[in-house]
């Protein structure tokens, strides 16, 4: 076991705090458990976690960011850590509660899922402007099937995030629940914006009506973007690398 020293920031004060732990290395992952000696009450430093999963590591040679996650295979960890120090099943046995499994995943500056994601929205937001300056000019059969290519390739990102990659971040950083429940609402608003722009589209209908309704589904996804990438990137960027 290692001796690490963990910032995190008080879910009350936002002040910073910090904290000496032991911690193992388990399949290249810096592990830490929140038994504070099997008492009855979860530490301090895991309460601060489950509001704001962003920390700081310190391990004596170094010092990183990362993101601390709930473990998603607790039990095999947790059974992986009582095999390498004892003592964890001794703390386990003097209290009722389940003592928490966290990954700390180290945030490394190399391309990530989280960047892979801003890059997706760069590409739809420059296809949304060159759909909205090509209305009202050039062959209308072409302009159609760009515009469908366009909410088919929006929806499956919208589908795969709510289906795959909210439910993963909403496991491991509860913490992200609120800002997950906000995306998934607003993925519902920008399928109802893409609905009237494609039948506006079939109806062949005035260009400068068909100007508004992009420029709202525009505005709104901006903000969506945005607010996104604010808040669940670095998450994204801990969990996973970059699709290949």
């Amino acid at each position: 076991m290692s001796l690490i020293v963990l910032t995190t920031t008080g879910a009350r004060t936002g002040r910073k705090h910090r904290v000496s732990l032991g911690a193992l290395h388990i399949d290249g992952q810096l592990v830490v458990v929140a038994s504070a000696m099997g008492s009855p009450k979860h530490p301090a430093w895991y309460h601060n976690i489950r509001h704001n999963p962003l920390v700081t590591v310190e391990t004596g040679t170094e010092e990183y960011e990362a993101m601390a996650a709930i473990a998603p295979d607790r039990d095999r960890l947790f059974a992986e850590v009582v095999e390498r120090e004892p003592g964890f099943a001794e703390y386990q046995a003097r209290t009722t509660r389940v003592l928490p499994v966290l990954v700390l995943h180290r945030l490394d500056r190399v391309r990530r899922m989280g960047d892979w994601i801003v890059e997706v929205h760069d590409w739809l937001r420059a296809e949304l402007r060159e759909l909205r300056g090509r209305l009202g000019s050039g062959d209308p059969l072409r302009f159609e099937e760009r515009c469908l290519g366009f909410c088919a390739a929006l929806t499956r990102h919208h589908t795969g995030e709510d289906t795959a990659i909210f439910p993963m971040l909403a496991k491991q950083f509860p913490a992200l629940a609120p800002a997950l429940t906000k995306l998934g609402e607003e993925h519902v608003v920008v399928a109802r914006l893409q609905e009237e722009i494609r039948r506006l589209v079939d109806e062949e209908s005035d260009p400068a009506r068909l100007r508004t309704e992009f420029d709202r589904l525009a505005s709104a996804l901006d903000t969506h973007f945005a607010y996104e990438e604010n808040t669940i990137v670095k998450a994204l960027n801990a969990l996973a690398p970059a699709p290949g």
